[in-house]
């Protein structure tokens, strides 16, 4: 009588086969933490940019020019003195109070 049995598992067909999902497992979280790694970096330049583009919008807010032109007001006064208008020039246009 002949047995037949099949190959027993052997040892370089599994240490192969681990070493392999070993690897993969490694390579998809090595992939997945430079992902990651990027997003956060570009979250971070684009509120740094942020910041910046506001530090600057200030500056130029409060640094406005103090020429003659800024400072110009406008009377009008009506015929019989009674209406009187004053106007201002800002950065938007003209302002009446």
């Amino acid at each position: 009588m002949t047995a037949t049995h099949t190959a027993p598992l052997g040892f370089p067909e599994n240490l192969f086969a681990l070493m392999r999902r070993v690897g993969n497992l490694m390579a998809k979280g090595i992939l997945a933490v430079a992902i990651i790694f990027m997003a956060g970096l570009i979250a971070v330049a684009t509120a740094a940019a942020g910041i910046a583009l506001a530090a600057f919008a200030l500056i130029l807010r409060l640094s406005g020019s103090k020429d003659q032109e800024s400072q110009t007001h406008y009377e009008e006064h009506a015929e019989n003195g009674a209406v009187t208008l004053e106007a201002r020039k800002t950065p938007r246009g003209w302002t009446v109070e």
